[in-house]
């Protein structure tokens, strides 16, 4: 018999993924019957332009544990999920995306482990299939990077699948910052933290919605929200080109005035070119840098919501 004693929430933010989304409910149903417990089903349409959204409100006809969110325009899939988080009502909650590269399958051994008493699962990526292999490599680097220039514990090669119980849940809905990751903000609440090993799939159909690019920013926005490793850099920048500046000054003074060395008019010339050159991209860079980091603030202070919903049937 089907446990109704417990309830999880699949939170499955998509778009356009019209093709897939019969397919992992049909999968998420499977589980369900197979461990006797109860799902509650919670699509976050994140601004599709195919007939997803109507895909899912059929589903809705067949299920009364079915729920939707349909954003006003595309917010972005962080906000996606912290619109799942919100508005779920489960024990517990399980992130999946809807392109099938996260087998459905694997909500069992989530299960299992939050039994044990972890309050956030994550899932590790042992294997990824289907991914170009820069994606890989710099997913690699990326993570590792991230676990020594922050100060908490981030589980490396985990992605946004997990499952997050209901007190974890709470603590993720108390912070309404506006650059999210999930990632680092499922690590930053602290509790009881396990994870299970899996082997990621190709994606079954359509196209990622994580290219390297947009990668490369997800990876940015981590870094800056989570790290201020970059902010001190500047700082041991600046330090360190103080002393070469001054060894410098010193060298010059002494070879002209006791060593009467003549340094010739076209060198001195090329070396203050090439200085002046190497010290304006610097500054460039560690203003771009420190950008990053003020349009963090500048977002915050216009204190707008984090996305607007255009439809739902969650009451």
């Amino acid at each position: 018999m089907t446990d109704k004693s417990q309830l999880i929430t699949i939170i499955i933010p998509f778009l356009n993924e019209e093709e897939n989304l019969p397919i992992i409910y049909s999968r998420c149903e499977n589980v369900s019957n197979k461990i006797h417990i109860q799902f509650e089903y919670l699509f976050i349409d994140d601004g599709s332009s195919d007939k997803s959204i109507e895909i899912v409100k059929n589903l809705t006809l067949k299920n009364n544990n079915v729920k939707y969110i349909q954003f006003s325009r595309n917010f972005g899939h962080q906000k996606a999920i912290t619109a799942g988080l919100k508005y779920c009502s489960g024990d517990a909650a399980i992130i999946i995306d809807a392109d099938l590269q996260d087998p459905p399958e694997e909500i069992e051994n989530l299960i299992n482990k939050w039994k044990q008493g972890f309050d956030v699962v994550h899932a590790v990526r042992s294997k990824r299939k289907g991914e170009p292999r820069i994606k890989k490599v710099f997913a690699h680097i990326f993570y590792r990077i991230m676990s020594r220039i922050t100060e908490i514990h981030m589980t490396v090669d985990s992605g946004d699948f997990r499952l997050i119980n209901r007190k974890a849940i709470d603590a993720l809905n108390s912070m309404p910052e506006q650059h999210r990751y999930m990632r680092g903000l499922a690590a930053w609440i602290g509790f009881n933290q396990g994870y299970i090993n899996y082997v990621r799939d190709a994606r079954l159909s359509g196209k990622t919605k994580y290219p390297f690019i947009k990668s490369l920013s997800l990876a940015l926005n981590a870094i800056t929200s989570f790290s201020g490793t970059p902010l001190r850099i500047i700082f041991y920048l600046g330090n360190f080109l103080c002393l070469i500046s001054l060894a410098v000054a010193i060298y010059v003074f002494v070879a002209w005035n006791f060593i009467e060395q003549k340094i010739p008019a076209h060198a001195g010339t090329t070396y203050l070119t090439l200085a002046i050159f190497f010290v304006s991209g610097l500054q460039m860079l560690c203003m771009g840098i420190l950008s990053q980091y003020i349009r963090r603030v500048f977002d915050e202070i216009k204190n707008r919501p984090l996305f607007i919903i255009k439809d739902t049937n969650i009451k």
